[in-house]
């Protein structure tokens, strides 16, 4: 029994240095150097073989947009790690966060008027939002 376990291991080791060897130093997965794999595989054989196996085969999933390619190790139908997309609502009155944001703001304005902005105690206008029309380049004489 100890024999078959050796073996599968030194087979996993194998597969794994062969297949990083493989892959082109523009494909490596996870940002890291082929170098840095190889020796991360041979100094750690068991965990990183598994890590190249995991980390590169999720890479080429993402490449594909989530599809793994059907293999001797999956089923035949391949497998599809998207997720659903969470359906959009077709209004602001059909978002909950809306809906929610809107309730915590009417009830901050509530409980805490002093954040208001307040009128001019003066009683003047803002001057910014007075129209002035020769403020605006209308030159025109009024009519009497």
């Amino acid at each position: 029994m100890r024999v078959v376990l050796i073996v599968l291991a030194v087979a996993l080791v194998l597969y794994a240095l062969l297949d990083c060897a493989r892959t082109p130093e523009d494909n490596m997965p996870a940002r890291m150097p082929k170098l840095v794999w190889v020796c991360m595989i041979i100094i750690a054989p068991m965990v990183g073989a598994i890590a190249w196996i995991i980390v590169s085969r999720v890479k080429a999933a993402e490449e594909r947009g989530g599809y793994v390619e059907p293999t001797v190790w999956s089923s035949r139908e391949g497998t599809s790690f998207r997720r659903p997309e969470r359906p959009r609502p077709s209004g602001p009155d059909d978002d909950p966060d809306f809906l929610r944001n809107l309730e915590q703001d009417i009830r901050r304005r509530k409980h805490h008027p002093q954040d208001e902005p307040k009128a001019d105690p003066s009683g003047e206008a803002d001057p910014r939002t007075d129209s002035d029309p020769e403020a605006e380049g209308d030159t025109q004489a009024p009519q009497p």
